[in-house]
């Protein structure tokens, strides 16, 4: 008598046991792949935040001053961000003094008024002087200064650049929000402010006096 076959498939034993080692091999993979997604987008902020920082100091070299004109009156803005707009809102998780400044409706600008267009709040009239040893030589950006990789916009500390504080706004930092969202590098930016927690960026100028 021949023996009945097999029939074809797999045990619910089987399944279970590939199943498990599936499950274990993506409880492994998944935070690796996380990490260096996240390493990547560090990374990547840390380098345009140091592009950005090679613009303003090309931009400080032409003329002599740190971009924070405001209708022609200069040393008004506190706060730049890139992307096309000044946000409407707060992009931020958190609530920052640095953020606070770009949003008040006078003391932030867009980068690209300065570097890219040389329109500071949009105002070609106010625009820096393209005549003499000292003037606009721009543009300083070759296209709009990207957003950070997390989709907030990098924010420059220009106040730092024209303060006469003895104690406060000493240090010009390009600084991303990192992967928390929030600002947590301390507004006051004294002489020994560092970029704080998860924030992502690079210092461009420290005031002396």
């Amino acid at each position: 008598m021949v023996p009945a076959r097999r029939a074809a498939g797999f045990t619910l034993v089987e399944v279970t046991v590939v199943l498990a080692v599936v499950l274990l091999l993506a409880a492994i993979a998944v935070p690796m792949i996380n990490g260096y997604l996240h390493d990547g987008r560090r990374a990547r902020a840390e380098a345009e935040a140091k592009t950005i920082a090679s613009s303003l100091v090309a931009f400080y070299k032409d003329l002599g001053v740190w971009p924070a004109r405001r209708g022609g009156v200069d040393n008004v803005l506190y706060t730049l961000c890139t992307g096309p707009a000044v946000p409407a809102a707060n992009p931020f998780t958190n609530r920052s003094a640095i953020a606070e400044w770009l949003l008040d409706g006078v003391h932030g600008d867009t980068l690209d008024h300065h570097l890219r267009d040389n329109a500071p709040g949009g105002a070609t009239q106010a625009a820096y002087p393209v005549t003499g040893v000292q003037r606009w030589r721009g543009p300083y950006q070759d296209a709009m200064a990207p957003l950070d990789p997390w989709g907030r916009p990098y924010l420059i500390t220009v106040r730092c650049g024209t303060s006469t504080s003895a104690l406060h706004w000493k240090r010009l930092f390009v600084i991303s929000a990192g992967p928390d969202g929030a600002i947590d590098t301390d507004p006051d930016l004294g002489p020994t402010t560092d970029l704080a927690n998860d924030d992502v960026g690079v210092l461009v100028s420290q005031r002396r006096n």
